[in-house]
């Protein structure tokens, strides 16, 4: 099942997101997604215990985090940008990298977090061994927020069962 589960998944998206429904797009996104799905099934559903129920309510929990990221990504686009074009720009730049634990268990939670800064403007995440994160920050308002709401979100959606 979660070989379909990851199928759907990944195809969904494919339509929306290609808005073409031909033979030829729509045959390409049932061969990638298959392939893809196929490959990752693994990463995308470690639970074995998840019943659909639950996954469908983790995929739309996930959907709401994908645009309070985007809010995110925004707000820190502005922060950047302000700083950037700042007459006091070399007062604003602190650059630095910050270390921090994480309470998330999962990998797939890890590896979403790693991804969700490094998308996050002003922020990159350098390196992740185990629950230790190594982050690069461009202003100490940016390292003041690790890890913070992003990291009780994705626990919220994966770190939970159900």
């Amino acid at each position: 099942m979660k070989y379909l589960y990851s199928f759907v998944v990944l195809f969904v998206p494919w339509l929306v997101l290609s808005g073409k429904f031909d033979s030829v797009h729509v045959g390409m996104g049932v061969l990638c997604s298959s392939l893809v799905a196929y490959w990752c099934a693994d990463l995308l559903f470690q639970d074995k215990a998840a019943t659909l129920g639950g996954r469908l309510r983790q995929l739309a929990r996930f959907v709401g985090y994908m645009g309070w990221l985007l809010g995110q990504v925004i707000l820190a686009n502005l922060h950047v940008f302000r700083v950037a074009l700042s007459p006091r720009m070399n007062e604003l730049l602190s650059p630095q990298m910050v270390e921090f634990d994480s309470t998330l268990e999962k990998e797939l939670s890890k590896f979403i977090l790693a991804n969700s800064i490094t998308l996050t403007p002003g922020t990159v995440t350098v390196r992740v061994e185990g629950s230790r994160f190594l982050v690069h920050a461009l202003t100490d308002s940016a390292a003041r927020g690790l890890p913070g709401a992003m990291e009780k979100r994705i626990a919220k959606i994966f770190e939970r069962t159900g």
